[in-house]
C-alpha cells in the first residue's frame, strides 16, 4: 500500500482522529479520569512507583549542619515497554464508486473521515479495556496476536477484599459498613482517603435496596422499601466517604460485547481529573509512545505531535481500494497501586 494524500494528508488526518476519540470517551464516559493520557516519544514508561502515598516529613537541624537527604524508602524506578496497537479498515467499494460522480473529493473525504472516526473509536475501546483490566486486577494482561506480556503493579493484597455479607441480600448487606471499613484500610495503608466509589449500575442500586440505607431513612410513617441514589449519595458524603460515580461502558473484543469493568464490584479509587491531566493523579496514567508512522516525513506530523494516535490514509491498485491506518504504542499503568481497591460485592 502506498500512502495516499490526495484528500487529507497524515496530520490533518490524525487531528481529526484525536479529537474524535476525545468526544467518544466523553460521550460514552472513559476511565482516562482515573488514568489520564500521557505522551513520552519513546516506547517505554518511566515513572518512580511507590508502595505509599505518604513522604517523609522534614527534620529538624542543628544550626550549621546539613539539611537531611530525603525521599520515600519503598520507591522505585519502573521502566515499563510499552506494546503497539491498531486498526486498519478499508473504505467500502460502494463508497468509492458513488465518488465518480460530481463532488467526488468531498464524497471521497466524507467516506475517509467516517472511516478514520472507526477506527479511533476501536483504539480507544481495546484501551478502555486495558484500562479497566488494570484496575481491577492491578494488573496490565495482554495475549493477542502472538503479544504476549503481564506487569503486575503490586497492589497489597489486602486492598482485594469481598464484601462479608453479598449486596445482593439486601436484608443483611452492610454496603455503608463495607465502605468505612475499606476507607479505614486504606487511610491506613496510604494515609489518604479514597475520592470515588466506582462502580455500575447495578451495584448502585443494590445499595439502594439493603436495609442498613433503608433503616437510616426510616421515619415514624414506617421504612421505605427503597431509597433513592441522591440519599445514598448524601449519606456517603456526611460519613466522609467518597461519592459514588456509575460506568457502565461496554465494547466489543473479537465480535464478544463485554464490560469494561465487572459489574459486581466496586472500586476505591482517587478523586477524578482531567484525561489530559497527566500529573492531576498519583494512581497512575494511560502512556502512550510514539509510533514509527509518525514519523515519516510523508505523514507530516510536526515532532511536539508524534506521540499518540497516528492515521493515515492507504491506497492499493490490484483491488483498487482505499484504506485507513491507524497506528499507536500505548499502556495504562498504575504508578501507586495502592491507591485502589476492588471489592466483589454482588
Amino acid at each position: 500500500m502506498a500512502l495516499w494524500t490526495d484528500v487529507i494528508d497524515p496530520a490533518t488526518l490524525t487531528g481529526y482522529v484525536r479529537q474524535s476519540m476525545a468526544d467518544y470517551e466523553a460521550s460514552k464516559g472513559s476511565l482516562s479520569v482515573f488514568l489520564p493520557n500521557r505522551t513520552v516519544p519513546d516506547i517505554v514508561a518511566r515513572f518512580v512507583a511507590g508502595q505509599s502515598g505518604l513522604l517523609d516529613a522534614a527534620e529538624y537541624r542543628a544550626y550549621d549542619t546539613e539539611v537531611s537527604i530525603g525521599g520515600p524508602p519503598d520507591a522505585k524506578r519502573i521502566t515499563l515497554e510499552l506494546p503497539p496497537l491498531g486498526r486498519k479498515i478499508r473504505v467500502s467499494e460502494y463508497d468509492q464508486l458513488r465518488s465518480r460522480n460530481v463532488d467526488s473529493d468531498e464524497l471521497v473525504l466524507n467516506s475517509i473521515l467516517r472511516v478514520a472516526a472507526t477506527v479511533g473509536r476501536a483504539i480507544s475501546d481495546r484501551i478502555e479495556v486495558a484500562r479497566g483490566g488494570v484496575i481491577d486486577t492491578g494488573i496490565a494482561t495482554i495475549n493477542e496476536n502472538g503479544f504476549i506480556a503481564s506487569s503486575d503493579f503490586s497492589r497489597d493484597a489486602s486492598l482485594t477484599v469481598t464484601a462479608g455479607t453479598l449486596w445482593s441480600v439486601s436484608a443483611t448487606a452492610t454496603p455503608l459498613t463495607n465502605f468505612r471499613t475499606w476507607s479505614d484500610v486504606m487511610v491506613n495503608l496510604n494515609g489518604e482517603k479514597p475520592g470515588a466509589a466506582l462502580m455500575s449500575t447495578r451495584a448502585f442500586n443494590a445499595m439502594c435496596t439493603c436495609a442498613e440505607f433503608r433503616a437510616l431513612a426510616a421515619t415514624t410513617a414506617g421504612t421505605p422499601n427503597i431509597v433513592t441514589r441522591e440519599y445514598v449519595q448524601q449519606v456517603l458524603t456526611s460519613f466522609g466517604l467518597p461519592p459514588v460515580i456509575v460506568f457502565d461502558r461496554k465494547v466489543k473484543v473479537a465480535g464478544t460485547v463485554q464490560r469494561v469493568i465487572p459489574d459486581n464490584k466496586v472500586y476505591l479509587l482517587p478523586a477524578p481529573v482531567d484525561p489530559n491531566d497527566a500529573e492531576g493523579t498519583d494512581l497512575g496514567g494511560t502512556w502512550w509512545g510514539q509510533t514509527l508512522e509518525s514519523m515519516e516525513p510523508d505523514y507530516g506530523v510536526a515532532a511536539a505531535d508524534q506521540p499518540g494516535v497516528v492515521v493515515g490514509a492507504f491506497k492499493t491498485q490490484d483491488p483498487i481500494g482505499v484504506w485507513v491506518h491507524g497506528a499507536a504504542i500505548g499502556l495504562p499503568v498504575l504508578a501507586n497501586a495502592n491507591l485502589s481497591l476492588a471489592a466483589t460485592i454482588l
